[in-house]
């Protein structure tokens, strides 16, 4: 049922800036005993009380069982920069790669001193020995596997290029440099005469030399879920072009990653579209919404390819749907092998985005909904049939029939009158997740360039500089379950060999068991509940319709990969 504002409220001792790595169990910590009731008159939200005592964590689980293997996440986004010094021996520069700005491939050359006017750019084999034979059936048509075929031939004896000139990450890649620090940042440190490395055997720095913590003052001790995996960046663009994906997914393959995850959805243009749900088309048939019914009309007209409002429709007699039918069976193949993490997306709908609506028992996709430290969904998140598991997230504002949810800390809250809402009303969550961020104005806090002397006047610096920001949504939520999907295939290994890597409906499964559905967010005190959001009653269904499996336990997820 829905929730009583009147009733006095558990509220969260301290906000901890990695308060969500303690919700996932991936740190132990010890946030003291809960107040009851909102802070009185003049006392701080935070109550004046120090961070969590830390205690265990799942890392030291996992470095006692054996070998310390590193797990390879291959992330499908918009780049990450390779100059933030949390990420900085993270990334793995060598496998990552551009696929918006060539075809087959680019790659920006590190040493900037080698270069001549007649040496900018060297050609390189990116997809060499591509070979997806292992695959095995991935249910095409004979012409259709030809013609997928024809492609993987073509990308195999292609050759992309490695450029000496200006990174383009260091400009586009903040939300990609946001998942990147949630799944695999570490604290940074300062080694003397070191570059960063991880040498086979671990440790953030290894050359020898005892690491110390980064004399940079606007760096904090910002931990991922996995620190100790690598993450190899595809870049990709929000065009709506298969052949760019279908090298993203045939790459992420052929570097044989041990998880792949995707924290947005794919522009295909048919399966792209979320319909409305019967639910909300009942709506449309009353006669007091005939304006939005004849809106919504035209709107579906133009999504379905109307030639007055689709300049880019295909001409007669081809087949444009040929390349993202063929990527669709080309991911649901690779989840048979590879875990593919996806984001069940932002709109609020009982339904999930493309291609985490693939997800089902018998395949490695896993899609992801956010969830609030106050127990709820996130205002914002998917939900519905195929959720796979739920991770922690921000919050978002809700005012429909069904549900009120307010920011009122906000400067403008006073000034709607919400009154006239009849729905009742849910608690906002003011938490939010703290990631790693791209400096500079193209990032999300536009903070100033970090390793600048001088800030102009006026300036934003941002928070740390410009090397953090507030972060969330479902993309949010799937970078933290492919940073448990890797410490699964990381646990794994230490029990078996470097190679060993369990399949994507074995990580699922173990993914699956390991959540529970009557669980809190720590640090709060409510158990997952559900809430009223596109109908009536909607509270009522049952509880795997807004939270999947539920709220994943690393550390019984890795105890589950140790055993197998």
């Amino acid at each position: 049922m829905p929730v009583e504002m009147e009733a006095p409220q558990t509220v969260p001792i301290n906000y901890y800036y990695l308060w969500h790595l303690t919700a996932l169990g991936i740190i132990d910590a010890d946030y003291g005993p809960a107040p009851v009731g909102p802070p009185s008159l003049g006392e701080s939200a935070a109550r004046g009380v120090p961070d969590p005592a830390i205690g265990d964590t799942v890392w030291d689980t996992i470095a006692a069982a054996g070998p310390l293997h590193p797990a390879r996440v291959a992330l499908i986004d918009v780049g990450v920069t390779r100059d933030h010094p949390n990420l900085a021996s993270r990334l793995d520069r060598e496998a990552s790669i551009d696929l918006t700005t060539h075809r087959y491939g680019a790659r920006t050359e590190e040493d900037l001193d080698t270069a001549t006017s007649f040496d900018r750019e060297e050609r390189r084999a990116f997809f060499a020995g591509l070979d997806i034979a292992p695959l095995g059936n991935l249910g095409l048509s004979n012409d259709d596997r030809d013609y997928l075929n024809d492609i993987v031939t073509e990308y195999a004896a292609s050759q992309g290029v490695v450029r000496r000139l200006y990174n383009p990450e260091s400009l586009f890649a903040s939300h990609g440099t946001c998942c990147a620090g949630l799944i695999v940042g570490e604290p940074a440190v300062t080694v003397e005469n070191s570059e960063p490395s991880l040498p086979p055997e671990g440790a953030f720095y290894g050359n020898g030399d005892e690491p110390e913590p980064s004399d940079n003052r606007n760096v904090i001790p910002y931990f991922g879920v996995d620190p100790f995996s690598r993450l190899i960046s595809i870049r990709t663009s929000f065009e709506d072009d298969a052949r760019q994906f279908l090298a993203a997914f045939l790459y992420a393959y052929h570097q044989k990653a041990d998880v792949i995850v995707l924290p947005r959805g794919l522009p295909d243009p048919k399966r792209g579209i979320v319909p409305p749900k019967n639910e909300l088309k009942a709506d449309l048939e009353c006669w007091k919404h005939q304006d939005a019914a004849d809106l919504f009309a035209r709107i579906a007209f133009a999504e379905q390819g109307g030639p007055e409002l689709e300049p880019k429709a295909a001409q007669k007699g081809s087949n444009p749907d040929r390349l993202w039918h063929i990527l669709k069976q080309l991911i649901l193949g690779i989840s048979r092998h590879i875990p593919i993490v996806c984001a069940a997306g932002n709109s609020g709908e009982s339904q999930l985005i493309y291609p985490a609506s693939l997800a089902t028992d018998n395949n490695g996709i896993i899609s992801v909904g956010a969830v609030t430290v106050e127990g709820f969904r996130s205002g914002y998140s998917n939900y519905g049939e195929g959720l796979t598991v739920v991770s922690p997230s921000d919050d978002g504002e809700v005012f429909n029939r069904h549900q009120l949810r307010i920011d009122r800390l906000s400067p403008f809250a006073a000034q709607h009158d919400y009154g006239v809402f009849q729905a009742p009303e849910y608690y906002y969550s003011h938490f939010s997740l703290l990631t790693t961020d791209l400096s500079g104005i193209f990032g999300y806090d536009r903070g100033a360039d970090p390793w600048s002397a001088i800030v102009p006047f006026g300036a934003n610096p941002g928070v740390g500089g410009g090397y953090y920001t507030k972060f969330g949504g479902t993309s949010g939520a799937s970078a933290q379950v492919a940073g448990i999907c890797a410490l699964i295939q990381r646990a794994h290994k230490s029990r078996h060999h470097a190679g060993a890597r369990l399949s994507g409906p074995q990580v699922k499964s173990i993914l699956k068991a390991a959540s529970r559905q009557d669980v809190t967010v720590a640090p709060g005190t409510r158990k997952l509940t559900a809430d009223c959001m596109n109908a009536d009653n909607e509270d009522a269904l049952d509880i795997s319709y807004f939270f999947g499996s539920g709220l994943p336990d690393a550390r019984a997820a890795v105890q589950a990969a140790l055993a197998t």
